[in-house]
């Protein structure tokens, strides 16, 4: 495991290994890129992605088990507020 200060928190680093043909790792030699950083980042887009679908979804069973509110209804809310 490895160790590393970004800023004031300090980050512990597993290592993973992925396998690819290797007509693809001299194509990854030909680009510039970090491929190590690039591929966090896509991970962490991921996991990101995954959560907001997760949030989604529990709003969506949220949504359908609470009655429809009317505009009125928030309006009266608001007025109700306002007045405090």
């Amino acid at each position: 495991m490895e160790q590393e200060q970004i800023g004031k928190a300090e980050v512990d680093y597993e290592v993973i290994t992925v396998k690819v043909p290797k007509q693809l790792k001299k194509q990854m030699k030909q680009v510039k890129v970090n491929w190590s950083e690039y591929i966090r980042q896509c991970i962490q887009n991921r996991i990101n992605q995954q959560r907001r679908q997760e949030a989604f979804d529990k709003l969506d069973e949220i949504r359908k088990r609470t009655k429809p509110t009317s505009t009125e209804e928030i309006v009266q809310w608001i007025r109700e507020d306002r007045e405090r």
